[in-house]
């Protein structure tokens, strides 16, 4: 099973554009992003110029995002962040990689909430 998925964001007549995401043989975060680097960076045609290199990975409501920007060059660090299922989807690259790794936005759980009231007795969510 693919955990991770990648797509990279290329600047190209003065707009941001991405290709189609690809699945990443790896199952350990580390091994994922240097594969992913080096892919994309074989995969540049000439009036592109890679932006940026971002990381996915699914996990229940949650996505893992890593992501590399590339400014003059030169690579700055990797950073990385979670969001929402819902909020992922809105974006039009993160939901490509969604889709690449089989993730049906119907599928996913709807958020548990902060707060239950069950026969009158009230269990909040340690946030």
């Amino acid at each position: 099973m693919t955990l991770f998925a990648s797509v990279a964001l290329f600047r190209r007549d003065g707009g941001i554009v991405f290709k189609a995401p690809r699945k990443e043989p790896s199952a350990d975060k580390t091994q994922a992003r240097k594969s992913a680097s080096r892919f994309w960076r074989g995969n540049i045609t000439e009036p592109d110029v890679l932006t940026k290199i971002i990381l996915v990975q699914h996990d229940g409501r949650t996505v893992y995002i890593a992501e590399r920007a590339t400014v003059a060059g030169q690579d700055r660090p990797w950073v990385e962040y979670r969001l929402d299922a819902d909020a992922a989807l809105k974006t039009a690259h993160v939901a490509a990689c969604l889709s690449e790794l089989g993730i049906d936005p119907a599928s996913v759980p709807p958020p548990m909430p902060d707060v239950l009231e069950i026969n009158g007795v009230i269990y909040r969510r340690e946030i």
